[in-house]
């Protein structure tokens, strides 16, 4: 059944994978007016300030964002915004030629490690499952990047390629940095000869060479950033442990996670994938006998690269845990790199079980023998397992409507007449749709959940504070408080859903009850049960300028003049 020929044949039906994958999610995203990849939502529409910079203006939370994002990463959405193309747009269709090129990058990766062409097929196959059952790769941001980017350094560092290594090194570093180190570490493992028990220092001097120039390279990339002193500082792990935004099902939940979660789950676990779970037949790789696997011994002296990302990325995740948040998240240095792993390992244990799977089918038919019921039942399983692992997972409806977490907008009416107002409008709103206001309006947001990340105090001490003002201004009695939030922070209009003045509408938005200012949100909710009828559900309907069946849209100004009026 094998043939280690035919590695072009080969290449082109790997490449058939992404295509399929990135052409089906480009064109569901293209097809729609109002549809935006979730992390999108953060991390690429502040970009469209490259096209129209007065987009956005004064806005908080794109000034913390835009901040955030690795240098590599902006000049290219700035290079192709020039270039004419808008970075949302450009969003919904870069994931199909980063997942090409990895594909490529993983396909002759694998033949260095099994040179067995239909098994790098069946790795491409793997892999590109890996990066589109999740959402990761399709939402465009810094971490999409990871995946050509690391499978090219990878690739070079058995070629043994220096500059093009080092290209991608530097790559890497501008654009997702967290990677960059576990690649340091794989160059560090790379000095030393692993044979024995006590490791020794290797004899091949060009591993030195590519420690110095990668670590010239990486020092290069990172001094920048580590000297270049935010004001957005990072917050601290004791700070962390307080804060129930860090605690169990908080927004950026971290601590209080049981072992389930901490292997396949969450910011401080490792991440094992979990979809597609036919991977998971990788894990057999170390336990096969050459003996009853003849195919092993094909394997080369280069599969140590993959050990080799499992301890650089274990080390990683090891160091971020112990020096917690300063490397960021643990999580960051193993979700990635373990996805080359478990597809390259599982490529190659794949192909052994098909081979012998199709000798032992092949000897059946030659000796003419029945099959026995047992035989037939496994048989009948097998086809059955395969049949789902195949097919489910390049259903449409599957990729995309379960692991890609698209947002569809559910106001188009509102997103049209927001996106007609000056562009220095801002919305107040804590409807979880408002967080779509500046993807599908292009209208700056006041407060909401999408946004309210507490890794950088100076940043989340205004968000809390805005999400307090905004909970007073909507449930107060007194439209004097409303008045005041609206002069305040000059709010232009408030979004308000029909149910926000039910009972414990504020108990349902998770993120500020598990926030630190969730105490205020029960007082506020006491309050309101107890009867108290706020200012804005008595005269919001006064100063409506837009209705839908799901909210009304309240203009700030009116409000404020019938304030005065009442005074």
């Amino acid at each position: 059944m094998v043939n280690i020929k035919k590695p072009l044949f080969w290449l082109s039906c790997s490449l058939v994978i992404p295509l399929y994958y990135g052409i089906i999610s480009s064109y569901y995203a293209l097809s729609q007016d109002y549809i935006v990849q979730d992390d999108v939502r953060q991390h690429v529409v502040w970009l469209q300030r490259f096209v129209d910079p007065q987009l956005f203006p004064n806005d908080l939370i794109a000034d913390y964002f835009t901040s955030l994002a690795p240098v590599g990463y902006k000049f290219f959405y700035w290079m192709m915004a020039k270039l004419g193309i808008e970075p949302v747009i450009l969003a919904k269709i870069l994931p199909l030629f980063l997942a090409l090129i990895a594909t490529i990058y993983i396909y002759k990766l694998s033949l260095k490690i099994f040179p067995i062409p239909a098994s790098a097929f069946l790795t491409c196959w793997l892999f590109n499952q890996l990066m589109w059952l999740n959402d990761d790769l399709i939402s465009a941001t810094p971490r999409a990047f990871v995946y050509p980017f690391f499978a090219a350094f990878l690739y070079y560092s058995i070629e043994r390629s220096l500059i093009p290594l080092l290209i991608s090194v530097a790559l890497q570093g501008l654009f997702y940095p967290q990677l960059l180190l576990v690649e340091l570490a794989i160059l560090t493992l790379r000095l030393f000869d692993w044979r024995g028990i006590i490791p020794r220092f290797s004899q091949d001097k060009k591993n030195f060479l590519f420690w110095i120039a990668g670590l010239g390279v990486a020092l290069l990339i990172l001094l920048p950033v580590v000297i270049n002193k935010s004001e957005f500082s990072i917050v601290t792990s004791t700070q962390m442990r307080v804060m129930p935004e860090f605690g169990w099902r908080g927004r950026n939940q971290y601590f209080g996670v049981n072992p389930l979660q901490f292997i396949f789950l969450g910011n401080s676990g490792i991440q094992i994938p979990l979809f597609p779970s036919i991977v998971w037949v990788g894990f057999a790789l170390p336990f096969l006998s050459k003996s009853r696997f003849p195919l092993l011994n094909l394997i080369t002296a280069e599969v140590k690269i993959v050990w080799q990302i499992v301890l650089a990325s274990l080390g990683m995740f090891f160091f971020a845990h112990l020096l917690l948040p300063k490397l960021h998240l643990p999580s960051r240095y193993t979700l990635h790199s373990f996805r080359f792993v478990i597809a390259i390992a599982a490529g190659i244990v794949l192909l052994i079980f098909l081979n012998s799977g199709w000798r032992w089918w092949q000897n059946k038919r030659n000796t003419k023998s029945q099959f026995t019921k047992r035989e037939s039942l496994g048989l009948g399983l097998i086809g059955i397992g395969a049949t789902i692992v195949i097919i489910f997972p390049i259903i449409p409806p599957v990729f995309l409507g379960i692991f890609q977490t698209w947002v569809i907008g559910t106001e188009p009416t509102i997103y049209q007449f927001l996106s007609e107002q000056p562009k220095d409008t801002l919305i107040a709103s804590l409807a979880l749709d408002a967080d779509n206001l500046p993807a599908f309006a292009e209208r700056s947001n006041f407060v909401g959940r999408e946004f309210a990340l507490a890794y950088h105090p100076v940043y989340y001490e205004q968000m809390k504070q805005r999400a307090i003002a905004l909970i007073d201004a909507q449930y107060s009695s007194d439209l004097s408080v409303t008045k005041k939030m609206i002069g305040k922070y000059k709010i232009d209009f408030f979004l308000i859903e029909r149910k926000a003045f039910e009972s414990d509408y504020l108990l349902q938005q998770e993120w500020s009850i598990r926030s630190s200012f969730k105490q205020h949100v029960f007082e506020v909710n006491e309050r309101l049960k107890r009867g108290e009828i706020p200012a804005l559900k008595r005269i919001g309907d006064r100063c409506s300028v837009l209705s839908t069946t799901k909210s009304i849209l309240v203009d700030a100004n009116c409000l404020k003049s019938i304030a005065i009026s009442k005074n």
